[in-house]
């Protein structure tokens, strides 16, 4: 497991717990003590954590506040909350019939639709090559890959040229994914604007909007906010324990079901 990887874990750790030991982290990882004190040390850097006698406490992770330098690329975060992604795009999928363009975003979350398409007469409009990358070659329909300023380590494009293309295109449905949501005003967050506004482009030319969400990425701000969740037709997030009252539009996915 790469060290960014393991931050991004660490992380998610404390907003269940507010205070890990190195010893648990150690055992949760199975890597050296240096190991975890390196990653412990980089998150004390970045302002996230607090490091205190065998551990770290959360440093108000309750209201972190994600950017480029500390979201963890793609490919570190294609093996977390797999069997959640998995029962969200499930059911999100079944909105998916044959002749329909649908958008879907990039993330490690919106690849899991494709097991539910391949067999689908439709065109996939996408600004991801992770998600090209994870095609099947049995796909039956068109993909359009968007152009435009490319952003390596999360595998997609943005930028100008990218909402151009988007401008060419009208959707029957979007399902995007995004770093945060906060659960008490519905704001949604994305690390970077440029990123934001193809999302929010996208949102305006497509007829039926989904948001794509493990119940880890509430209360995780970033430094953009791109939309609000009472602007989706359907927020699909996995079932989760909360004192909240969930707004109408929220499709909790049961655990049990794959």
């Amino acid at each position: 497991m790469l060290s960014k990887e393991r931050m991004y874990r660490i992380l998610n750790l404390l907003k269940e717990q507010t205070f890990v030991t190195v010893k648990q982290l150690m055992d949760e990882f199975d890597v050296s003590r240096s190991s975890i004190m390196r990653d412990l040390i980089e998150l004390e850097n970045l302002g996230l954590i607090k490091r205190e006698r065998g551990g770290a406490v959360a440093k108000d992770v309750a209201n972190l506040t994600l950017s480029s330098f500390n979201e963890a690329p793609v490919i570190d975060k294609e093996s977390l909350h797999i069997e959640e992604k998995q029962r969200i795009c499930k059911k999100a999928a079944q909105r998916i019939k044959d002749g329909d363009c649908i958008y879907i975003d990039s993330g490690t979350t919106p690849v899991y639709l494709l097991p539910h398409i391949i067999d689908k007469q439709i065109k996939i409009v996408t600004p991801s090559t992770y998600l090209i990358r994870k095609l099947p070659d049995s796909f039956k329909g068109d993909i359009f890959l968007l152009g435009g300023e490319f952003k390596k380590s999360y595998d997609m494009s943005y930028g100008s040229l990218t909402l151009e293309m988007i401008k060419q295109f009208n959707f029957d449905h979007a399902f995007f994914s995004t770093n945060g949501v906060n659960l008490e005003n519905g704001e949604v967050y994305i690390f970077e604007f440029a990123i934001g506004a193809v999302k929010k482009e996208i949102m305006k030319r497509c007829l039926n909007n989904y948001l794509l969400i493990d119940s880890s990425k509430f209360n995780i701000r970033a430094i953009c906010t791109w939309a609000n969740s009472n602007e989706f037709n359907s927020v699909y997030v996995n079932e989760f324990e909360t004192d909240i009252e969930l707004p109408d539009n929220y499709i909790v996915c049961n655990n049990k079901e794959i």
